[in-house]
């Protein structure tokens, strides 16, 4: 077997586990705003409850005295609330964001996220502990911003409401609609989305192995 083949071959498998597989394929734009930058473009996954088993979390929320960005909290304005995701997925992820739904209001937003060629972004955020926006509380694993098999992440929606236009009303979680901003418009089944990447070790443990098969195939 030739080297172009084989490089064809680990090419073509870095691309299948980086490319969503989720039922609506998602390329998203972002645009910086108040806060810490976005910087998120191009193809990603959207994590759900009930999605498929690839893309699968089961999600909850409660209300919290915490805040995620001083600067932009509104001490009378809407609750703030702590959203728990659980990854069911089997695999690792990392920059996760939550966009939220046209309908939906958030203080602690770094900016927006929409689908690309569509003109939509939403309030969005990037759920980490750095910055001037720190809605990461807590990771149940290692505190180290990936999103482990099994693990369990709590974050902050700061001032979190959802009371405008059609289909309004409905509570941060569950996070159970395919499609983000435009593309998940109205409640239910849910208020805003999670996207993500799968985490670079997995994209080289995926390419070493499929060069790994290849070799012993060739002998």
């Amino acid at each position: 077997m030739s080297k172009l083949t084989i490089m064809l071959a680990v090419s073509a498998a870095i691309m299948f586990l980086a490319s969503p597989v989720v039922a609506v394929p998602l390329d998203v734009y972002s645009v910086d705003g108040r806060q810490d930058p976005l910087q998120i473009e191009g193809p990603v996954h959207e994590l759900g409850d009930l999605f498929p088993a690839e893309e699968e979390i089961v999600s909850s929320w409660q209300e919290t005295q915490e805040i995620s960005c001083s600067q932009n909290y509104e001490p009378t304005g809407p609750a703030n609330v702590l959203v728990s995701i659980t990854n069911l997925t089997g695999r690792k992820w990392w920059d996760l964001h939550y966009v939220a739904d046209p309908e939906t209001s958030l203080t602690n937003d770094d900016g927006w996220i929409g689908n690309s060629g569509m003109g939509d972004a939403q309030l969005a955020f990037r759920i980490d502990a750095v910055g001037i926006n720190i809605p990461l509380v807590s990771e149940s694993m290692t505190p180290d911003e990936i999103f482990e098999v099994g693990e369990t992440w709590v974050f902050i929606i700061q001032n979190y409401a959802n009371v405008a236009g059609a289909g309004a009303g409905g509570p941060p979680a569950p996070l159970d609609s395919i499609g983000i901003a435009g593309l998940s418009a109205g409640w239910p089944p849910s208020t805003g989305s999670i996207i993500a990447v799968p985490e670079p070790g997995t994209l080289v443990l995926l390419a070493v192995g499929a060069l790994v098969f290849i070799r012993r195939r060739r002998a």
